[in-house]
């Protein structure tokens, strides 16, 4: 569908049939938008808008100031209605005299100043608009009234109510059942048989709208705002579709799941769609795919799989495929999270042209890397053991065993895998799509995932999440050397590493065990630390040991064989962890922070002690500080936060 060019926004609005409960950008009022506009900008795809919100003119006349006309406001300065006195961002002003409209009061929809007699409550209810932070709940439904979504309130009692609470009538018709009038009454005087979800949206009741000859329950905002009899949407359906208002188990033909309640229904083609299905989006971009995903009606048969839940996917029903990628399909519903979809609709957008390759190939050995002004050379570890200290510039961890790059002129080293970084990518964590970007600069950043501290290369996004280019360039099913399965990225809370018991975000399918970033991504090996002249391998515990008992070399301390470690298998060393990897390890040495303070080696024989928990500093990178005719050094940033204090 074209998209249309209104005065109210920035960008052109696309026209939506979907049903999408949010707030109007325009009126800010709160419930089910049944049919209206939608921004289809990336960083702007939460922007909604009634349809008549969106379609107000530039300007008008209106009864409440004839003197003057009115010239539609746009977002930009809070500004008070000067008929209701609540503030908004889009209405109309008088350019002459200063009276300003909201779009409620414009178009003829206020509601009442001052509600003077409601069936809910003794007392008078005035107009509000002041919720600025935390959460209340509307005392008459219970559920919560959202941050600045108009509503009514009890000065007396200090209580809020939604709009349609405070307006509730004893009896009302509506649209879905016009057969009976509907009884307003609370949850505690419904009828026993009663339905404790709202026949329509499927809520649960608080307080409800009932007809006790036909059993017939639906909620405030249900009543208040009836949703359409009748949607077209050539989206997921050639035909008009009619509302059934009842109770009903149904599978849906847009998105394969099970339904309970009033579908969508077309008699022609015996079809049915949950309300929330209807106009789905036919061309998207998800984060776990790398081309875009068209919807299908049907897949027809076949033994398919999706990609996101990993479930199976009925051939029968609708949902997402790729049509470079044969085998790919996701779910309606997994497709469309909001944490999966980026929320842009790209039917009619053309391909974005191929992704602009990272480096330019010179010769069979040489590259020109984006990211350097040099040429760059392939080496291959072993010619000399001075380069496994060498530390590559996006990951900020030592060369190792791997293929590299490095510039003859001035040092710069990047491992060859390092140098192929997409540009731009997609990531699992996040809806928006990832740059790659050089921190030139050298700034210190925290990895929104690992948690880890870095200056090295960095992927950021739109709202700038940043990740370092290790948990960056991660991708699922990721395979580690500790397990047997495969890991799949999950947002399930209750998942817990199995290492080091924090947030397991990589999780397998077959049975209980998961990772977090951070110990799902340590090297494997380590070269050259100061407890070893040998490489160091990362071991994933021992059932048993000679004597029971390890002992980290660095701490001293003793180290639960059945837990990670590292250890050299030439002459047995054993270390924790947390004493080859610490705060300052993905931090490049000589890097300057405030308070004259830098990041420096630790290599020299005698270990410098921390000045604030006074033991030896055991990582190969700490922190050196020099002011006020003192130098100290710091271990780790929890003394670093402590030695600002004591120091400066």
């Amino acid at each position: 569908m074209d998209k249309v060019e209104v005065p109210i926004h920035k960008h052109p609005l696309l026209p939506f049939a979907r049903f999408i409960e949010r707030p109007c950008e325009g009126c800010r009022i709160f419930g089910y938008i049944y049919k209206g506009y939608r921004c289809n900008e990336l960083g702007c795809h939460n922007i909604l808008f009634h349809k008549e919100c969106a379609e107000s003119l530039p300007e008008i006349n209106h009864p409440s100031h004839p003197d003057h006309p009115l010239k539609l406001l746009l977002k930009g300065r809070s500004c008070t209605c000067s008929q209701c006195g609540v503030s908004f961002q889009y209405g109309y002003i008088c350019s002459i005299c200063d009276f300003m409209l909201d779009l409620s009061c414009a178009g003829g929809q206020a509601p009442l100043l001052v509600l003077e007699k409601s069936n809910l409550h003794e007392h008078p209810l005035d107009l509000f608009n002041g919720l600025k932070s935390g959460e209340i709940s509307c005392k008459a439904c219970q559920y919560r009234v959202y941050d600045r979504e108009q509503c009514y309130r009890c000065y007396q009692c200090e209580l809020v109510f939604h709009l349609e609470c405070a307006n509730f009538f004893p009896e009302a018709s509506h649209p879905s059942h016009p057969q009976h009038q509907l009884k307003c009454l609370t949850a505690k005087a419904a009828p026993d048989y009663a339905d404790k979800k709202c026949l329509l949206c499927g809520i649960m009741l608080r307080n409800l709208h009932h007809c006790d000859v036909c059993n017939f329950s639906i909620c405030s905002r249900c009543m208040s705002n009836p949703p359409p009899l009748v949607v077209a949407s050539l989206t997921t359906h050639e035909h008009q579709l009619h509302l059934v208002p009842r109770c009903i188990n149904f599978t849906c033909n847009a998105c394969g799941t099970q339904g309970d309640r009033s579908p969508y229904f077309c008699l022609q083609c015996n079809f049915m769609i949950h309300r929330e299905c209807i106009d789905l989006p036919r061309v998207i971009n998800i984060n776990r795919h790398d081309h875009r995903i068209t919807y299908t009606h049907r897949f027809g048969h076949g033994n398919w799989k999706c990609r996101v839940c990993r479930k199976r996917v009925d051939e029968f029903y609708g949902g997402y495929s790729c049509s470079k990628c044969s085998d790919y399909v996701v779910h309606s519903r997994c497709a469309t999270r909001r944490d999966v979809w980026d929320m842009i609709e790209l039917e009619g957008t053309p391909e974005e042209p191929e992704e602009v390759a990272p480096f330019e190939v010179i010769d069979d050995n040489t590259i020109k890397h984006f990211s350097h002004e040099h040429n760059l050379q392939i080496s291959n570890y072993g010619s000399n053991h001075l380069e496994e200290l060498k530390l590559c510039q996006a990951c900020v961890f030592q060369i190792c065993t791997e293929p590299f790059y490095s510039c003859k002129q001035c040092g710069f080293c990047l491992h060859q895998k390092c140098a192929k970084n997409h540009r731009k990518k997609r990531h699992m964590c996040h809806y928006q799509p990832f740059t790659l970007d050089t921190n030139s600069e050298c700034k210190q950043f925290t990895c929104q995932l690992c948690f880890q501290r870095f200056n090295g290369f960095r992927y950021k996004s739109l709202n700038n999440m940043t990740l370092d280019v290790r948990c960056g360039s991660s991708s699922e099913p990721l395979w580690h050397e500790s397990h047997p399965h495969p890991l799949y990225y999950s947002k399930d809370n209750s998942k817990h590493c199995s290492e080091c018991g924090k947030r397991g975000w990589f999780s397998c399918d077959e049975c209980n065990f998961s990772l977090d970033f951070k110990c799902a991504l340590l090297p494997n090996k380590v070269m050259r630390h100061r407890y070893d002249d040998h490489p160091l391998v990362l071991s994933y515990g021992e059932s048993s040991s000679v004597d029971g008992k390890y002992w980290c070399e660095a701490c001293e301390t003793q180290v639960d064989p059945k837990k990670w470690f590292y250890t050299c298998n030439d002459c047995g060393v054993i270390l924790h962890i947390s004493c080859v990897e610490g705060d300052f390890t993905y931090i490049k040495p000589n890097s300057v922070i405030p308070y004259e303070a830098e990041y420096v080696s630790n290599t020299s024989t005698c270990r410098p002690v921390c000045t604030v928990c006074n033991t030896r500093c055991k990582l190969s990178t700490i922190l050196k500080y020099s002011g006020k005719g003192k130098i100290v050094y710091v271990c780790s940033f929890k003394c670093l936060g402590i030695v600002r204090f004591r120091v400066f």
